[in-house]
């Protein structure tokens, strides 16, 4: 038989196979959109969590400033626990608090920016002096001579009821 236009009608299997292959054709996209959904709503996830979790930050207590002598750095240690999933860990560190000459209190951190090493204050130099490759900084934490990129990383520091507080960030 021929249709109107001149060609051959469809057969009625033809028929029944284009609509079998637009179902199955219908049904692997719907598929698809399932596979991509389950593998990329995790991945999208595990990259945008951080963006939304609360950092955490912490007044820590370091000292009293009345044991702080004017224009002399005063060494204090401290400590924290830190919380990393189910895991806590003991933080241990050290820093130096120091009045200026203005009266300014500035809390100065002991971990060298050369190579991470610990500095220690030089009464006899009057400079703080890193062991692993003789970096030299000033009483203000600025670089004097050594291998040091930049100068001490300071704490941001605060003063209440008479004890020193520094900030720890990530805590």
């Amino acid at each position: 038989m021929r249709d109107s236009s001149g060609g051959e009608e469809p057969q009625c299997s033809e028929i029944q196979d284009l609509g079998k292959r637009r179902l199955l054709s219908f049904f692997s996209g719907v598929l698809s959109l399932i596979i991509a959904a389950a593998v990329g709503i995790p991945l999208v996830g595990l990259f945008l969590a951080p963006v939304f979790v609360k950092r955490r930050v912490l007044w820590l207590p370091l000292g009293k400033v009345s044991d702080v002598p004017k224009e002399q750095p005063c060494k204090f240690t401290y400590s924290y626990i830190k919380q990393d999933g189910w895991f806590e860990k003991t933080v241990y560190g050290t820093a130096y608090a120091i009045h200026s000459k203005s009266g300014e209190l500035t809390v100065l951190s002991n971990i060298c920016t050369h190579l991470g090493c610990g500095v220690r204050w030089d009464p006899e130099k009057s400079a703080f002096v890193c062991p692993c490759h003789n970096g030299v900084y000033s009483y203000d934490g600025s670089v004097m001579s050594g291998p040091p990129p930049k100068p001490l990383p300071r704490f941001a520091c605060k003063v209440s009821s008479g004890q020193i507080e520094i900030l720890i960030e990530g805590a």
